[in-house]
């Protein structure tokens, strides 16, 4: 991180409806560890000592039991990842937010200190591939809130087109990781 100024609170999105897997993802085994995927995933982001560690989740959905250090927020579940992120955002007190998926089950510290370092008051970072962007592999500053409010709002719920309006391009680094790593991946099938 570019400034001392600068707080981190991380999400796992963990709200969406599993439809391709057959269940809900967060509460799947993790394939090396076998702890369900969302204690994975938040022990990973406590290796980064964020100032506050939340699950955003559906109203109804049923997790497992989370640490009492992790915040849970609700969302419909009808908005996609934007959905969850503008839960997130409402319920953190933080310069930056960031964010991961809860079906990254190869996910590293590695690429998440990356875009660590690219952080700076107002600005943001979000990985990239050969194949586009990563918004559930990003830290958002508190800056660009509005326009995801916004976009919620009028049901524009596309991350990838919203990060590539002008406004938030200025406000969120692209960090390029080429070749793609394996940690990338996400689990959407059935081994």
């Amino acid at each position: 991180m570019n400034a001392t100024d600068v707080s981190i609170a991380a999400v796992v999105l963990a709200g969406g409806h599993s439809v391709r897997m057959g269940s809900d993802k967060a509460a799947l085994p993790h394939p090396q560890s076998g702890v369900p995927l969302i204690r994975h995933q938040l022990d990973l982001l406590r290796g980064l000592k964020p100032a506050q560690l939340l699950v955003s989740a559906r109203f109804e959905q049923t997790l497992p039991a989370l640490p009492s250090d992790v915040a849970r927020v609700n969302d419909d579940g009808q908005a996609g990842p934007l959905g969850g992120l503008c839960a997130a955002f409402n319920a953190v007190s933080t310069t930056h937010l960031l964010v991961v998926a809860v079906d990254l089950p190869d996910l590293t510290l590695a690429p998440l200190r990356r875009l660590l370092d690219s952080v700076a008051l107002g600005l943001g970072a979000v990985a990239a591939t050969g194949t586009g962007l990563e918004p559930l592999i990003a830290v958002y500053p508190r800056e660009i809130y509005p326009y995801f409010a916004t976009a919620l709002a009028a049901q524009h719920l596309g991350l990838r087109l919203l990060l590539q309006t002008p406004k938030i391009q200025a406000q969120v680094k692209t960090i390029t990781f080429d070749p793609p790593p394996p940690a990338f991946h996400n689990w959407n099938t059935p081994l």
